[in-house]
């Protein structure tokens, strides 16, 4: 049944990151569906018949006690266990789950003086090449790890992405980075550009950041942040921000909006002062 649950997930088109994560979740869902009927072989009809919105949320009050699970933990435990009732044809009760609100919080980025700094404490040319290829392209660590050499279009100065549910984008690579970049695939032997794993990739931008003494939390993510944040005090219409994020939906690039209100009023002073 799980791996029916994975293909369907696929056609979904949901990304390898969110599949691994909602079977997970699954998975820990049937575990406790067994030991709270004490049934060790579970069938779809047996599923059908005894789930409810009450066993649901026993469930999630379980996960939520034993793991000590935060409200975003707690809205991906929702996301998963709906879908997964969607999969059993369990619409009614899928729609009864409600993920529970989370505060919208404001984007933490660098300046782009401290992404210098972070450059400066690289101990080796792929650690910096790592950092300067989140920084200036924005991409999602699961997509940083996936690219190749081959999706480096060098005539173009662009690079191939393939973000959530395998969607292609291409972003423009800087010209003194590209030619960077073309010194660097001189020296490795991989198809891919950075054969880590996410955890990897990770470790590396909290270390680098260890080392270079910013008193900020800094992950891939809050360089991917940090782009944004520059381009649109650079003036760089949002539209062009969310086609380089890869956002689907142009309110999620809008949250960058509130994180730099000093170029919003001078944008509003300027209009103003010429009425």
């Amino acid at each position: 049944m799980i791996n029916e649950y994975k293909v369907w997930l696929e056609i979904q088109g949901k990304s390898k990151n969110t599949i691994k994560t909602y079977n997970n979740v699954i998975k820990k869902f049937l575990e406790f569906f067994s030991n709270y009927y004490n049934i060790s072989d579970i069938q779809e009809n047996i599923l059908k018949a005894y789930i409810d919105k009450n066993l649901i949320f026993k469930f999630l009050a379980e996960q939520k006690v034993k793991r000590n699970l935060d409200t975003n933990s707690l809205r991906l435990y929702t996301r998963a266990l709906s879908s997964f009732l969607k999969f059993l044809g369990l619409e009614d009760i899928a729609k009864q789950l409600k993920a529970p609100k989370v505060d919208k919080r404001l984007p933490k980025f660098i300046t782009y003086e401290e992404f210098l700094e972070l450059i400066k404490n690289a101990k080796n040319k792929r650690e910096e090449m790592i950092i300067k290829f989140l920084f200036y392209t924005g991409v999602r660590v699961s997509e940083l790890v996936n690219i190749r050499v081959e999706d480096i279009l060098w005539d173009l100065g662009l690079i191939r992405v393939y973000g959530k549910g395998g969607k292609e984008r291409f972003i423009p690579l800087p010209d003194f980075f590209l030619e960077e970049l073309k010194e660097y695939v001189k020296n490795i032997k991989n198809n891919k550009l950075f054969p880590l794993s996410t955890r990897h990739v990770e470790r590396i931008v909290k270390n680098v950041a260890k080392r270079s003494g910013i008193n900020k939390k800094i992950t891939p993510h809050v360089l991917r942040h940090s782009l944004a944040t520059t381009l649109l005090s650079k003036g760089v219409d949002i539209r062009y921000i969310q086609e380089i994020l890869g956002h689907s939906s142009l309110s999620v690039t809008q949250v960058y909006t509130h994180v730099i209100p000093e170029k919003l009023k001078e944008i509003y002073n300027k209009v103003f002062n010429k009425i």
